[in-house]
């Protein structure tokens, strides 16, 4: 059996986690979703954000003698109500957000004893866990397995872009990792070649599932693309447009339950990501500002389609900095970071206790909130689901939403 370019180039519109997220269809019973279900959208801020940067303690003596260079003056912040903390100026989307009532931010957001491995600690925040031997699936691929049992097609989470990512990776397999959406949409029907038959075998019938992901994720885009995500001002750029992506198929009644993007990339030297070693006042003002951009142009899109107060996002990265600059105008991987989250039911704000700059360990900012906390929020509040179902050990919510 030959496989064309084209062919091949199809069939990795769904990379890179397509064997993982593989399904047989024959496991999803018809059922239509209420056009009033909850859905999540997970932004990974890809690379560790410094807290210090985002929330900044401008009255604090202590931040500035730590970062004599990197340290942003009063006049380069926006201020917050009392004075004591302010944000980077380059979020100012995000401000306007917190000041409509639709965002907020969560400070000091880790867990104990944290990681300052990439791997390691994406790992304990994708899959909700800080077991030695993490779980096999994600903490919202959990959640799918015990609470999505029928849909009226198999695709319940959706990731963008080609970072590898295990939060929406189920034992069902009700979730796709769609790295190319413009080639499913450009695919034609001799591109689903398992269709065409062949001798029955193990290589049959994988090709065969194939084509049923292809076809399934396939049809979820080309209903997206009747939505009006493009008269809208999100960044042109992977983070923008699969943020676009996940507000049209929200907006045109796509049955998927959670979605999941990347901002930041560390696919060249070039290229900006979280992981700030050097320059971070640079790359902070690039990245805030596609973020902050991003987020105001999805929550105008929810708005206006009618489906922003079912819609909740919240972001996490792979840990916080140091306290101090290092050397090369960046900082070195530390702890606890801050969690910006958004949505229509949201309590706004900035929640939390500030860095406490008196107490560090190894130089790094502690937890004092940890992030299963606001999982167990999510689950608990928003999704309406008992948390024991998903994580591994009972923690009291940490109240992102406003639900009564």
């Amino acid at each position: 059996m030959s496989i064309s370019r084209r062919q091949l180039l199809a069939w990795f519109a769904v990379a890179p986690a397509l064997p993982r997220f593989l399904v047989d269809s024959a496991h999803a019973a018809a059922q239509t979703l209420t056009a009033d279900q909850p859905i999540v959208v997970v932004v990974r801020m890809l690379g560790g954000n410094d807290g210090l940067n985002t929330v900044v303690p401008i009255a604090d003596d202590r931040y500035f003698k730590a970062r004599p260079t990197i340290a942003l003056a009063r006049r380069d912040t926006l201020p917050l109500p009392g004075g004591e903390l302010a944000l980077n100026a380059h979020l100012v989307d995000v401000q306007r957000l917190i000041d409509d009532g639709v965002a907020g931010i969560v400070q000091s957001v880790g867990y104990p004893k944290s990681s300052r491995s990439h791997a390691r600690s994406t790992e304990i925040w994708e899959t909700g866990s800080t077991a030695n031997e993490a779980p096999r699936y994600g903490w919202l691929g959990r959640y799918l397995d015990h609470h999505c049992d029928c849909l009226a097609e198999p695709i319940a989470g959706i990731q963008f872009g080609n970072e590898p990512g295990r939060t929406l990776a189920s034992r069902a397999g009700r979730s796709r990792s769609i790295g190319h959406p413009q080639l499913l949409l450009d695919m034609q029907p001799d591109d689903l070649m398992a269709s065409k038959r062949g001798p029955r075998g193990p290589r049959f019938d994988y090709l065969l599932q194939v084509e049923n992901a292809l076809g399934q994720a396939s049809r979820q885009l080309h209903r997206a693309a009747k939505g009006t995500g493009r008269g809208f001002d999100y960044p042109n750029t992977a983070f923008g447009q699969s943020l676009r992506w996940a507000g049209d198929m929200i907006e045109t009644g796509s049955p998927t339950r959670v979605y999941y993007v990347t901002i930041g990339s560390f696919d060249t030297p070039e290229s900006a990501s979280f992981d700030t070693h050097s320059d971070q006042v640079a790359k902070h003002r690039l990245l805030f500002s596609e973020l902050g951009q991003g987020l105001r142009a999805f929550t105008s899109h929810l708005k206006r389609a009618g489906q922003f107060d079912r819609t909740l996002l919240l972001t996490f990265s792979d840990f916080g900095r140091l306290v101090a600059e290092n050397k090369t105008g960046g900082t070195e991987h530390g702890d606890a970071s801050v969690l910006f989250y958004a949505g229509g039911k949201v309590r706004p704000g900035v929640l939390g206790q500030p860095a406490d700059l008196g107490t560090v360990r190894d130089g790094a900012i502690q937890a004092a909130v940890d992030f299963r906390q606001v999982y167990a929020d999510v689950l608990t509040n928003w999704l309406r689901v008992a948390p024991g179902t998903v994580l591994d050990e009972p923690v009291a919510p940490f109240r992102i939403t406003d639900i009564a």
